[in-house]
C-alpha cells in the first residue's frame, strides 16, 4: 500500500500474514547474523534465500516532491534495493533510519534483518544560483584546478555556470607556474615565461562570462628560487629588479583581464593572536623576521639594505604594490593572508602593514588619488570549533543572533578577539575593502592539516555510513561527547556557514567577493575536513542551503542587509549647509526630495538592491548641486 504524507512524497508498505513467525522460532539463513550489512554507493549487497517464510515490512516515509521506491515485504538476508528520485527543482536530503543504525545518505542497497524496517527520507528545493541570490551584495566565486574544471558536460563545468560570477587559478597564475625555476637562466638571469595553461584560464573563464581574480604575484611560496636567491636573485638589487620585470611583463600581459590581483600573499608569520600597533612594529611579524618564519623575498632584500638610509627588509611588499599600481593600473590590489580572523593579531598587524604603505605612497605620489593598497583577503580556511562568525553583543550588527555564552562551536558563538565580524569591522573602520579569497570551513580540529592522512582514497562524506563513527583520530578528540557520529558535523557545519553569510551580507558594501576554495568536499585541498558545500557526487550539503538562504536556517524574519553605506550618506548631506546663499533653490530641493526618500528606504530597507539604490540617488543628487 502507499501512502500521501503531508510533505507530497509517498509511504510505501506491505503487511503478510507470516511475518512475525520469526519472533516464535529463529529465522534460518545463511550468513544472516545480527548485523545489518550496509551497501554504499556503487556495491550491492548478495541476496540470500530465506530457508523459512519468515518476513518483514520495510516502509518508507518520505517528505517533499519526489518519488521513492524500495518499500515492501522482505525475508531476511533479502537485499533490498533503494531508489530517490527528486521531483523537478528538488534535491534528494538522503536516508536515516533507526532499525538500520543510521543507513547513511548515499545508501543504494542493505540486507534485511530479522524486524520491519522503517526509512526516512526528504526532499528539499535546490538552492537558487548563488551569483543570484548576491548579486546586490557581492560577487560569489570558486577556484579553476585544470582543464578539467571547464569540460563540456561536466559536473564541475554546470555547477560554475549555475553559481559563480568570479574564478580564481587554484595554481595556473602563481609565479612557478608562470615562470618555472628552469625557466630563468642560472647565468643570465633571463626570464622565458609560460603563459600558455594560464591563458586557456583566463580566456574561458572571460568567455563564460565570468570575471578573473588574479592569484598571486608575490608569495614566499611556489616561486622559482633563482627570481630572489642564489647567483641570479640573492641581493636586493637583483631581487628588486627581477621583482619589476615580473610584474610589468605578468600584468602587461592580463591587462584589462583581471579585474584584481593578490598583490602579496601571505607575508606574515603564523600564530599572530595578539598585536598592539601602537608599541608594536609590524615589520618585526614578516615571514624571515625575528620573529622565524622563512621568506627569500625578505632574505633577499636584507642582503645589500642600506638600514642607514632606512632601507628595510620589509620594502619588497610596498615595491611590489608600487609595481603592481604602475603595469595593472585597472586591477583592484589586493593583499592576502590566512588567519586575518585574529581580530587583535593578525588582522591589526596587516592593517598597520597595509596602512603604512599607503601613507608613504601618498607621500611619494600625490598625483594618484587611490590607496595603493585597497583590499584585505581573508583566507578563511577556518575551523567550526574555532572561529565564530559574529563579534560579541557589545559590538555585533547582528545583535539577534549573538549568544554570548554559546560555547565556540554551538549556534551564536562570538568573539571580540578572534571572529570574521571584528575583523571586518577593523578592516573597513581602516577604510579598506575585504574579499572572502578562499572560503572553506573545516569539520576537525584546529592545526590538524589532514586528520584521516594524505591518501584521496581516504574520502568519505559526511554522511557515508561506513565512516560514521570515525568523529576522532588518536589525540584529536575534540569531538567525542559532543556528537554521536559524523552526520551531526554536516549540521554544525551549516550553522556555521549560514552564520558567515549573515555576516557577509551584513558588511556587504565593503565586500568585493566571496570565493569558495574548491568545488566539491572531496576535490578541497582539505577533503578529510570535509570543507565545502558540496559532495563528492555534486549533492547539495546543508552547507549549500545555509549559504544560499542564511535568514532561513538562522529563522530571521526579514533579509540581511547592509545600511553602513546609507547612513553615512544621510548623515554627510544632513551635516551640509545647504545654504540658497551658495546653491541653486532647485538643486536644494531635489536633495531634500531625495533625502526625504531615503530615510524612509532606511527605515522599512527591504533588499539589498533597493538599498543601493537609494545610496546612490542620495549621492548623486548631492553631486548635482548647483552653486550660484
Amino acid at each position: 500500500m502507499i501512502r500521501r504524507t503531508r510533505g507530497g512524497g509517498t509511504e510505501e508498505t506491505a503487511r503478510h500474514d507470516a511475518r512475525r513467525r520469526a519472533a516464535k522460532r529463529p529465522a534460518r539463513w545463511a550468513g544472516a547474523g545480527l548485523a545489518v550489512a550496509l551497501a554504499t554507493v556503487g556495491f550491492v549487497a548478495p541476496a540470500h534465500a530465506a530457508v523459512d517464510a519468515a518476513t518483514y515490512d520495510v516502509t518508507i516515509r518520505a517528505t517533499g516532491a519526489g518519488t521513492v521506491t524500495g518499500g515492501g515485504t522482505y525475508a531476511p538476508g533479502d537485499t533490498v534495493e533503494l531508489t530517490a528520485t527528486p521531483g523537478a527543482g528538488q534535491v534528494w536530503a538522503g536516508w536515516t533510519s533507526a532499525d538500520l543504525a543510521w543507513i547513511g545518505a548515499r545508501a543504494l542497497s542493505f540486507t534485511m534483518p530479522e524486524g520491519d524496517v522503517t526509512l526516512e527520507t526528504s526532499f528539499r528545493p535546490q538552492i537558487a544560483p548563488l551569483k543570484e541570490v548576491y548579486r546586490d551584495y557581492f560577487d560569489v566565486g570558486n577556484i579553476y584546478s585544470n582543464a578539467g574544471t571547464y569540460a563540456d558536460g561536466s559536473q564541475a563545468s554546470s555547477t560554475i555556470a549555475r553559481h559563480y560570477s568570479v574564478m580564481t587559478a587554484e595554481n595556473n597564475m602563481k609565479p612557478d607556474q608562470l615562470l618555472p625555476n628552469n625557466n630563468i637562466d642560472p647565468v643570465t638571469g633571463e626570464f622565458t615565461f609560460t603563459f600558455g595553461p594560464a591563458d586557456a584560464f583566463v580566456d574561458q573563464t572571460l568567455a563564460r562570462g565570468m570575471k578573473v581574480h588574479g592569484h598571486v604575484l608575490v608569495w614566499h611560496g611556489q616561486s622559482p628560487a633563482r627570481i630572489n636567491s642564489g647567483a641570479t636573485g640573492g641581493t636586493r638589487a637583483q631581487a628588486k629588479a627581477n621583482m619589476e620585470e615580473y610584474i610589468r611583463e605578468v600584468l602587461t600581459h592580463y591587462r584589462g583581464k583581471a579585474e584584481s590581483w593578490d598583490v602579496v600573499n601571505e607575508a606574515f608569520v603564523d600564530g599572530l593572536a595578539e598585536f598592539d600597533p601602537a608599541t608594536q612594529d609590524w615589520r618585526d611579524y614578516l615571514r624571515g623576521g625575528p620573529n622565524g618564519g622563512q621568506s627569500r623575498w625578505y632574505s633577499a632584500y636584507a642582503n645589500g639594505a642600506d638600514t642607514a638610509a632606512g632601507e628595510h627588509p620589509a620594502d619588497f611588499l610596498y615595491d611590489a604594490f608600487v609595481y603592481a599600481r604602475q603595469y595593472g593600473p585597472e586591477a583592484r590590489l589586493e593583499y592576502n593572508d590566512f588567519n586575518v580572523f585574529q581580530s587583535e593579531g593578525k588582522a591589526q598587524a596587516i592593517l598597520a602593514m597595509a596602512t603604512d604603505l599607503n601613507a608613504r605612497y601618498a607621500a611619494e605620489h600625490p598625483e594618484d588619488p587611490r590607496r595603493l593598497v585597497e583590499s584585505i583577503g581573508l583566507q578563511s580556511h577556518n575551523y567550526i570549533n574555532q572561529t565564530p562568525a559574529f563579534a560579541c553583543s557589545d559590538r555585533t550588527r547582528l545583535r539577534s543572533l549573538v549568544k554570548d555564552a554559546a560555547a565556540e562551536w554551538q549556534p551564536g558563538a562570538c568573539s571580540n578577539e578572534a571572529s570574521v565580524e571584528r575583523s571586518l569591522q577593523l578592516i573597513t573602520e581602516a577604510g579598506f575593502t575585504a574579499s572572502i579569497s578562499e572560503l572553506d570551513l573545516q569539520v576537525w580540529e584546529a592545526w590538524n592539516g589532514q586528520p584521516e592522512g594524505e591518501d584521496r582514497a581516504a574520502y568519505r562524506d559526511l554522511t557515508d555510513p561506513t565512516v560514521a563513527d570515525r568523529i576522532s583520530r588518536g589525540e584529536f578528540d575534540y569531538w567525542v561527547g559532543k556528537i554521536s557520529n559524523r552526520a551531526e558535523l554536516e549540521k554544525i557545519q551549516a550553522q556555521r556557514f549560514a552564520e558567515y553569510f549573515a555576516v557577509y551580507k551584513k558588511y556587504s558594501t565593503d565586500i568585493n567577493r566571496v570565493t569558495f576554495w574548491g568545488m566539491t568536499d572531496q576535490a578541497s585541498w582539505r577533503f578529510t575536513h570535509n570543507p565545502l558545500i558540496f559532495n563528492s557526487d555534486f549533492s547539495e550539503k546543508l552547507g549549500a542551503a545555509a549559504s544560499a538562504n542564511p535568514e532561513r536556517w538562522l529563522g530571521q524574519r526579514h533579509p540581511v542587509v547592509d545600511t553602513s553605506k546609507l547612513e553615512a550618506a544621510i548623515a554627510e548631506v544632513k551635516a551640509l549647509k545647504l545654504s540658497a546663499k551658495d546653491f541653486t533653490g532647485l538643486s536644494i530641493a531635489r536633495v531634500k526630495a531625495v533625502l526625504g526618500r531615503v530615510i524612509a528606504v532606511l527605515a522599512t530597507p527591504g533588499a539589498q538592491g533597493k538599498v543601493n539604490a537609494a545610496t546612490a540617488a542620495l549621492h548623486e543628487a548631492v553631486a548635482a548641486l548647483e552653486r550660484r
